[in-house]
This record gives C-alpha cells, structure tokens and sequence, in this order.
C-alpha cells in the first residue's frame, strides 16, 4: 500500500475526551477514553476505545493516571481478537523500554520516539505507523499528525491509533519516573 498521511483534532465532550479526524480511504475515525464517572482509583481500570467507518474495532484496558489507561498491566482487543503486551519497566532507554505487541500471527514494536512528548511509532516488518504532536487547540489539546509507510493495512492503523487515547508515559524513560511517583503518591493516599 502506498503512505497514507493523516491527521486528528482534539474533542472532549460530557463523557469522552479523544481525537477524531478522517483517516484517508479508512473513513471517519475517533479515539477515546471513556471519563470516569468519580475520583480515579489507584488501581481502577480505564479504556480506550477506536471507533471508525472501515478500521476494526480496538480497545484498551489498563491502570492509568490523569483520566487515561496506561500499557501498566493493561488487555488490548483489536476486532474481537486479544492481543499480549509486554514492556521492560525497568529499561533505561526508549528502546528497551518499547511496548511489544503479540496480536495473531503479528508481532509489533510500539516505542516512544522522543522524551516528555506523545510522539510515538509503531513498527513490525515491513511497515511502521507515526504520530506526533501538531498545533495546540486551546482548552483540548495537541492536534495529532500521522503518517503510514510500507505494507500496512487496517489492523496497523487500529493498533496505532488505539493508542492516541493511552498515556504513553511508562514507555519513556523520563515520563516513567513522574509516573511511578504519582503512583506511589496514589498508593500511599489510600486508606
């Protein structure tokens, strides 16, 4: 398949807070997490949830911090399937500390492109999908620009994608540290 570029804008309404935007042939498209309902737990589960007219269906678990899930022990779901996900929490780079992604008979490298940014890179053989920071939108967020080289398909962009709704924090080696202290923080508040 040829590149396909890309790009998403900030929403948030009563209940979901995401990025939405057409995603070339693949139609309208929105990431999401579902807001929760009162003060976040410690270790509460949170979601992910891609929505889009030609993409499978994909969703995310996982113990988060800020109203988002994170890969900390979380379940992805693309298209009804179950996907393993295993991270080195205890890496000192990017790289070997990349989210890796059994999903069928696909294995895929997810890792965090620059430190204390969203920009990220999902990889497996022959192909890799990109998204990084755009402009600001006041009062919403970073607009997301995503580009998509090789032979990529549907279940690629599904998987990258889901994770524009997924705090990559445990995944960079700076952010990691901040997250493990407001863990630990969330902890040590608990009765």
């Amino acid at each position: 398949m040829t590149d396909l570029i890309f790009e998403l804008e900030p929403f948030e309404n009563e209940a979901h807070k995401g990025v939405r935007g057409v995603v070339g042939a693949y139609g309208d498209t929105m990431v999401y997490n579902i807001k929760p309902a009162r003060p976040q737990g410690s270790n509460e589960i949170l979601h992910a949830h891609l929505a889009s007219e030609y993409l499978p269906e994909a969703r995310l678990g996982g113990i988060g911090v800020s109203g988002q899930p994170s890969p900390y022990k979380a379940s992805l779901e693309v298209g009804g399937a179950p996907a393993r996900l295993t991270y080195n929490s205890y890496g000192l780079t990017r790289s070997s500390r990349a989210l890796r992604i059994k999903y069928l008979e696909r294995t895929y490298t997810y890792t965090c492109l620059k430190s204390l940014t969203r920009n990220a890179e999902l990889r497996r053989p022959g192909m890799h999908v990109t998204v990084t920071t755009g402009k600001y939108v006041p009062k919403l967020g970073d607009r997301r620009h995503g580009t998509a080289e090789g032979d990529f398909d549907e279940v690629d962009l599904a998987v990258a994608l889901v994770f524009e709704a997924v705090t990559i924090d445990p995944l960079d080696p700076v952010a990691a540290a901040v997250y493990a202290s407001q863990r630990s923080n969330a902890n040590s508040k608990e009765p």
